[in-house]
Order: C-alpha cells, then sequence, then structure tokens
C-alpha cells in the first residue's frame, strides 16, 4: 500500500515548488477548472515544463455555482471573470443563473439538461489543456502520443452538507451515471464527493452515500471533506473520514484520493491505514485543509512545521518551544532535534540564532474601524523559507509512510507525544495521541 502524493495547483507565484524539493516528487497535480479557464494557456506552459510526464486532474468545480452568489463575486458584484468563463463553458443551466441566483437541484431535471450540462465539463475538461499544450512549442520535445490528456475526468458534483444531503446526493448520481458512458477510455473515470464535516460524523449519511455510490461504476473519488484540520479534528470525525473512504473505495477496488490532508490522511493511505486512501493532495502552502465557500484570509503569520508534530507552528511559538528544550543552543543539536533538512541546514549555517530567519517580518500600518493599527506582516523571503521548509519535510513523510512498517510508524507518534509534551503543553501534542489511538483501535 502506497500514498500517491498529490499537489494542488493555487498560483503561478508557486509554479516552481512543483518541481521542489526534486523533479517528480509528486505522482499528480490537481487544476481547479475556473483556474483552467482563465489561464489555460498559462496552466499548459507550467504542465509542460515544470510537470511533464505527471498526471493531471482538472477539478470541475461544478459545486461553485449552488453557493451564495456572493461567494463567486467580486467587488462590484460581478462573477470573477473565471467563474464566469466556467459558466460560459459549461452553458445552462449555469451560464444564465451565474451571479444572479444559486444553482438548484430542479434545474438540473430532466435527462437532457443533465446530459448536456455533463457532456459540457467533461468536454472541458477533456480539451481545455490538452488543446493549449498541443499547440505549445515545448510540445514537441515530448515523446509520445496522448500524455496531454488528462488522467482522470470527474462527472459534475455538489456540495452535500446534513440538510442538502436528500437534495444533491440524487443529481450527484445521475451526473456521475451519465458521465461513465461519455469519458473515453484514455482516462480514468471519477466521481468527486464533497460533503460538509456533518455528513462525514453521521453513520446515517455515511451510509447513505456508500450505498448509493455502490452501484456506480467508476475508478475512483476525489474526497474533499470541508475545512476538516487533523490537528484539531474530533475522533468522531477522523473515524468518520476513514469509514467513508472505506466505503467508498470497497475496501480497495477503488481509488479514493483526498484533495485536502495531511499526515493522518498520509497515515491513512500507507500500512497503517492499510490503504483507506490512495493518495493524498495539498497544496504548496495553507492546502491540508480549505473551506468550501472561501472566507476572509486574514493576517498571514510566519509558520515553521515542526517533524515530529506534524504540524504548522506559528514562528513564535516554535521559537518558545525550541529555547524551552534547549534546541537551540548549538546548530548540530537543533539539527538532531528538530530538522536537518538542506533548507534548514543552509538557513541555519552553523549558527542556531539564524532560525530568526524563519520568522522575519515587517511592519505595516493597516486600516482598522478603530483606526490604524501596526502589524508584522512575514517577508517574502521568510514565506519562502518556510514553503521549501515545509515541503521537503512533506516529501519525507510520504517516503517514511510507504517504507515503514506500522509499528515503527505508531512508535514515532508516542515519540512525538513524550518528546514535545513538556514544552509545548498538553494541546499540542493531543492530536498525535488521538491519531495513535484511532489506528491501534479495531474497525
Amino acid at each position: 500500500m502506497r500514498a500517491e502524493h498529490w499537489m494542488v495547483f493555487g498560483t503561478f507565484a508557486e509554479q516552481d515548488y512543483f518541481e521542489y524539493p526534486s523533479k517528480g516528487a509528486y505522482q499528480g497535480v490537481i487544476i481547479n477548472a475556473n483556474m483552467a479557464a482563465h489561464a489555460p494557456g498559462g496552466l499548459a506552459a507550467f504542465l509542460l515544463e515544470k510537470t511533464a510526464g505527471t498526471k493531471y486532474i482538472i477539478d470541475p468545480l461544478t459545486h461553485a455555482f449552488q453557493h451564495d452568489v456572493e461567494a463567486i463575486s467580486d467587488k462590484e458584484g460581478k462573477p470573477k471573470s473565471s467563474i464566469q468563463g466556467l459558466a460560459e463553458a459549461y452553458g445552462e443551466p449555469v451560464s444564465s443563473r451565474v451571479g444572479k441566483v444559486p444553482l438548484q437541484p430542479e434545474h438540473l431535471e430532466g435527462k437532457k439538461v443533465l446530459e448536456k450540462f455533463v457532456e459540457r465539463c467533461l468536454a472541458f475538461q477533456a480539451s481545455q489543456l490538452k488543446d493549449q499544450m498541443e499547440e505549445a512549442k515545448a510540445a514537441k520535445y515530448l515523446d509520445g502520443d496522448g500524455e496531454f490528456h488528462p488522467w482522470a475526468m470527474v462527472a459534475p458534483y455538489f456540495y452535500l452538507t446534513e440538510t442538502t444531503l436528500e437534495d444533491w446526493l440524487p443529481t450527484n448520481i445521475k451526473a456521475a451515471q451519465i458521465a461513465i458512458d461519455m469519458i473515453p477510455d484514455r482516462s480514468k473515470r471519477y466521481a468527486a464527493l464533497v460533503v460538509s464535516q456533518g455528513v462525514v460524523t453521521n453513520p446515517e449519511a455515511r451510509d447513505y452515500i456508500i450505498r448509493e455510490y455502490a452501484g456506480v461504476d467508476v475508478d475512483g473519488f476525489l474526497l474533499w471533506i470541508d475545512a476538516l484540520d487533523e490537528q484539531a479534528a474530533s475522533r468522531s470525525t477522523l473515524t468518520g473520514l476513514l469509514d467513508l473512504a472505506r466505503g467508498l473505495g470497497q475496501r480497495g477496488k477503488r481509488a479514493v484520493l483526498n484533495l485536502h490532508g495531511g499526515y493522518f490522511s498520509i497515515l491513512a493511505a500507507g500500512a497503517l491505514g492499510k490503504g483507506i486512501l490512495t493518495g493524498v493532495a495539498h497544496g504548496p502552502e495553507f492546502g491540508e485543509y480549505r473551506e468550501v465557500v472561501p472566507v476572509g484570509g486574514g493576517i498571514p503569520i510566519a509558520r515553521y512545521y515542526v517533524p515530529e508534530l506534524h504540524a504548522r507552528v506559528r514562528y513564535r511559538d516554535a521559537l518558545r518551544i525550541f529555547r524551552a528544550a534547549g534546541w537551540l543552543d548549538d546548530a548540530e543539536q537543533f539539527h538532531e532535534q528538530v530538522c536537518d533538512c538542506e533548507e534548514c541546514r543552509q538557513v541555519i549555517a552553523g549558527d542556531p540564532a539564524n532560525f530568526q530567519l524563519f520568522g522575519e517580518g515587517t511592519v505595516k500600518n493597516v486600516r482598522r474601524r478603530h483606526g490604524i493599527v501596526r502589524i508584522e506582516f512575514p517577508t517574502g523571503d521568510t514565506k519562502a523559507r518556510c514553503l521549501r521548509h515545509y515541503l521537503q519535510r512533506k516529501r519525507r513523510e510520504y517516503v517514511a509512510t510507504n517504507r515503514a512498517a506500522p509499528e515503527v510508524l505508531l512508535e514515532n507518534l508516542r515519540n512525538g507525544v513524550a518528546k514535545f509534551r513538556d514544552f509545548a503543553g498538553l494541546d499540542a501534542v493531543s492530536h498525535l495521541r488521538l491519531w495513535h489511538s484511532i489506528f491501534t483501535t479495531k474497525s
């Protein structure tokens, strides 16, 4: 059982990290359809130049049309250009409603209406980037035929909550059944399941979903649980994730790729979790969990990924912990106890005081309701250092999970608790204890 390492494309500013820490580090790339609609040429160049030979999937992002129109509108109240472009590609029933009213299940009623919508959605995935790549100059340097097609194509789908499950799930099922016959053999046939945490923690809801998808002949699923932070999640949420993935995958017969997952999901995809998941994706930066409906971004904070906690920790907290433990007394102590990745060795450069380079910031005046306040923001160099360190450690997590025996992975969780409890506090290690308990409880 092997955890596949996927990356979600966020912005063009992050594209260099898709070949970091080394080319071929990632098994696949997930691209949101609105990005493909907005900048097909740039994404085609990205796929050819940065991830050549790596499989890719376009997430059709059809759930965007069911939400409050404010979620997909710009400051002027108009649909964001990328969403508008996607609506035009998909046609009715979304093109006339985008930015005006949310899509409802009844708008897709009628076999012909849904068939046409599914057909256009799949046609977009099949050709939007492929055509651009075939026309690109870089394509002539690649060998083979058909490598530009998406590795898998995904049926249209809509977000499910406890209160809308019975409204939208039948539409999802019908769309997936229609898509099966339309997706060419060169691409895998995938469905997407995007659900609230309430659905995941509800056994009846999980069973209903698993039962309804049991007879749908897909090769796999894209799974996305709204805002699921594995380090803060409850036992019922995490075990619900495992139960849902196990049921969808029919115990290994179908692939289940978690679109936004962290170390708990990586463990679930490896030998410890017996391959409940087949792959785990994350963004280059804040992509281990994500809200389905975007919310305000807040103030950027420098965060350092602490390897044995498998968590991004605020720089100031990491600094306090490392000082209290004595791990910043000398460089080798730091590399032995905290991190010896290439980025950390370059930044520390023999002087543990250089750890402050992971937290450097600039103070800016920010207008707030009650006046101007001075706030420190991490510099671009700080963010780049933290990101390079993070990606190196994530790569190690996947490799180690795929190679280590289950008992070794469990011991590592226990060691993390013992090592950090006194210096970071019980709250900081409680997720490790919970994960250990879940994976040692018979299901």
